[in-house]
């Protein structure tokens, strides 16, 4: 079972079932939301997260394409983002408590990162999604 929380701890939450791994993204709107060269995020299938406490401190920032970000109202921390159906959370990996034994399997959007970033590791790279 992995656990997570935001710096203030407000948000704790947990996540059961098998997590494949963690995904980089290196898109110029990761870039702008995280405040780094990427945000990397592991995808779970909604009900494998289980809110210990903090749902409510979670706000939303939408783009109108539809991109989006959630953090905590206390914190500003990034927290686990719904997708459009809400069957599916990223969480951001930093998030996590201690160390989960997870690794990035993979990297998107490679095509647009900025020139600074170096990615290091042999994990496939894509240009796109």
């Amino acid at each position: 079972m992995l656990t997570g929380s935001c710096l203030c701890g407000g948000i704790r939450f947990e996540i059961g079932g098998p997590v494949t791994g963690i995904v980089q993204c290196h898109c110029s709107l990761c870039r702008k939301s995280s405040g780094t060269g990427s945000i990397a995020t592991l995808r779970v299938r909604a009900e494998q997260l289980r809110w210990l406490s903090g749902e409510d401190l979670v706000r939303t920032f939408a783009r109108p394409s539809g991109y989006g970000t959630s953090f905590c109202a206390v914190c500003g921390s990034p927290a686990p983002d719904p997708d459009a159906a809400r069957a599916h959370y990223g969480i951001p990996a930093g998030l996590l408590d201690g160390e989960p034994g997870l690794r990035v399997i993979e990297h998107i959007f490679v095509d647009s990162k900025a020139q600074w970033d170096v990615i290091p590791g042999d994990a496939p790279r894509h240009d796109t999604m």
